[in-house]
């Protein structure tokens, strides 16, 4: 990866991107430890990009800074970190492009691991960060307040003899999985420069920053560049303060917008499982999904509902969670059919029903076909909880289709059970029982096919203190 560019200069290997907003000691830490690099000075070059820092960082880094080996480019006010990455791989020289967050310290052999990941042919790889989302009070409690990360190679050294700081994705990435372009995470990633043109870079859709990685690394993966890992391509990860909790919300919202883009089960898994528990349950849906038998989701015995189907008529917008074959034909115009298999040629979205890529309310009426029945209780109550985020009102139905199960396909439950356990799910509530849905016989036609309105129930958290004694002998249990 060296040669001559079309306008006559030396094309370099490797050109390191780093978005920057503030956090101007962080990136001179990173910076001083990209000068101790194995790979020859001469081969790569460093564009910060500046995206809208108060006060600007060209005075924070001025001495860091050449104008050739280190650039800096700014934008006058903040653009989002997918934006201030696709401003540095335009303004970047090198064939390929390694892509950091400004709180990386770099290993000297980070930039060679990177470009020996190509050897086998062009490819998106990750790799690894030690102390990853790790805030100074976490550092100083598990690790010391002693750390110098302006001396980098000392930082390494002990970082190598402090197994807290072994990045645990090591063996959970060592077999690779169909859902690996989910981990392209880029605090530490690379890719060749034209498999990042030829997809069109980072998709500015995102809000800030969160998924618009995910959404480049799919792309590069659907276009034949699959994310690899490489165990030797090392970064830490600086600690600093951070809202973790507001990250992770707007981190579910970001997921909508990939959804929305990619509405499949594979996309759905890792937005609704989150990215580790999704290299197991992707396969696992996946199974599911092809194996699945329409007259057991369908709506074969839809007529025995008359009031249900006036309803369903008067109604604008529906979405049918099932598979359609038995929907009367004078409905289909304005019925969207949410089913993970093929189901012809209306409106569709192969998706289990976790994650409905459409906004807050977007349907008039939602109806829940005897596809409910597939599923454990727990996946069950999060589709019944996003039908209701995405319609104003929810039917469920049963003894509606042709042959129901009897019991939850036990593969993919035994799938769930396992890895069903975002790590997120402590900020942003899940419904996981059906105790927290109010469900009330609508209306019942022959042949015990029923249909039962769904409304969800408050559901309030709390926080356990005070004098939790006399809580206990004032509330409910006292009274048995």
């Amino acid at each position: 990866m060296n040669g001559r560019r079309t306008d006559g200069t030396r094309a370099l290997a490797v050109s390191v991107v780093i978005p920057a907003h503030n956090r101007s000691t962080a990136l001179r830490n990173g910076l001083r430890s990209l000068r101790t690099q194995t790979l020859a000075r001469d081969a790569f070059e460093v564009v910060v990009v500046d995206d809208g820092s108060e006060p600007p960082l060209s005075g924070e880094v001025s001495d860091l800074v050449d104008g050739d080996h280190v650039r800096l480019v700014r934008h006058d006010s903040a653009l989002g970190a997918g934006a201030a990455r696709n401003t540095g791989a335009a303004a970047a020289r090198g064939e390929l492009l390694v892509f950091l967050d400004v709180d990386c310290l770099c290993h000297p052999d980070l930039l060679s691991a990177h470009l020996g990941a190509q050897a086998g042919g062009p490819v998106a790889v990750c790799g690894y960060a030690g102390g990853r989302e790790t805030t100074p009070a976490a550092w100083r409690m598990a690790l010391g307040d002693d750390w110098d990360f302006a001396d980098a190679e000392a930082t390494f050294a002990r970082a190598a003899r402090t197994p807290a700081l072994h990045d645990p994705l090591t063996e959970l990435l060592a077999v690779p999985r169909p859902a690996d372009w989910a981990f392209f995470w880029t605090l530490n990633v690379s890719v060749p420069r034209s498999a990042f043109d030829l997809v069109g870079g980072f998709n500015r859709d995102f809000e800030v920053k969160g998924c618009e990685d995910l959404e480049l690394g799919y792309r590069l993966a659907k276009a034949g560049f699959p994310t690899v890992f490489a165990p030797d391509a090392i970064t830490i990860h600086q600690p600093h303060e951070r809202d973790r909790n507001a990250e992770v919300v707007r981190d579910r919202r970001n997921e909508h917008v990939l959804v929305r883009a990619y509405p499949t089960v594979e996309v759905e898994a890792v937005c609704s499982y989150d990215i580790a528990n999704s290299r197991e349950l992707v396969p696992a849906v996946e199974r599911f999904a092809e194996g699945l038998v329409a007259e057991t989701s369908d709506c074969a015995h839809l007529g025995r509902l008359p009031r249900l189907v006036e309803r369903i008529a008067a109604s604008g917008r529906v979405l049918l969670v099932g598979a359609p074959a038995g929907w009367p034909e004078h409905l289909r115009g304005h019925t969207t059919v949410c089913y993970p298999s093929d189901v012809g040629p209306q409106r569709h979205l192969r998706l289990l029903g976790t994650r409905i890529p459409v906004e807050d309310g977007h349907f008039d009426l939602g109806v829940l076909t005897d596809y409910w029945r597939q599923f454990p209780e727990r996946t069950v109550s999060r589709v019944l909880a996003e039908m209701h985020r995405t319609c104003r009102d929810v039917l469920v139905l049963s003894g509606v289709s042709g042959t129901p199960v009897e019991r939850p396909d036990q593969d993919l439950a035994a799938a769930l059970a396992a890895h069903d356990h975002p790590y997120w799910e402590f900020t942003v509530r899940l419904r996981r029982e059906l105790h927290q849905f109010d469900l009330a016989e609508w209306e019942r036609g022959g042949q015990g096919t029923t249909a039962f309105r769904c409304a969800p129930i408050d559901w309030p958290t709390a926080e356990l203190g005070g004098n939790t004694a006399v809580a206990v002998e004032e509330g409910p249990c006292a009274r048995w």
